[in-house]
């Protein structure tokens, strides 16, 4: 996570991971799997309770050279 000194700054999750061939076949599965490992984790939650306004989830997925990438802003 990166958080502003300001709490109405922008602050960001960031989430990477490599997709593991004995549970994901696909590039998208493992970005679904990255965003239920932020929600599992309550990243947000956390930072909501801080007083944190201004969050942007970002999850990065690589199998090889092949990379995706998925965001959600929330205010």
């Amino acid at each position: 996570m990166l958080e502003p000194k300001d709490k109405n700054g922008n602050s960001f999750i960031m989430e990477f991971k490599v997709l593991e061939s004995m549970k994901e076949q696909t590039i998208e599965e493992t970005i679904e799997n990255a965003k239920k490992q932020v929600e599992q984790k309550k990243y947000e939650e956390n930072l909501r309770e801080r007083g944190f306004t201004n969050i942007t989830k970002m999850v990065f997925a690589f199998k090889g050279k092949e990379t995706k990438i998925s965001y959600e802003i929330k205010s």
